[in-house]
């Protein structure tokens, strides 16, 4: 496997090739699909919100978990 895909910079991790660039686009495009799913059910402004920004939070939690996995640089 041909890594690193990620540059680690402070506590974000920035794609470094194409797969890294294709991991942070389908991790926004779920985050859209995500918010439109819930605001698709929710009653009020504040009900979307608190609802969006837990899955948010897992969404981030998993990208900073592969970048971390994938900035490592291979030990000889």
């Amino acid at each position: 496997m041909n890594l690193p895909w990620f540059k680690q910079i402070g506590i974000f991790f920035i794609p470094k090739s194409i797969i890294g660039w294709l991991i942070l686009f389908c991790g926004l495009a779920y985050a859209v699909y995500d918010f439109m799913d819930i605001d698709s059910r929710s009653h009020s402004v504040s009900d979307t919100l608190i609802n969006f920004v837990f899955n948010l939070l897992i969404i981030f939690a998993v990208y900073s978990f592969i970048g971390y996995l994938a900035s490592r640089q291979a030990k000889a």
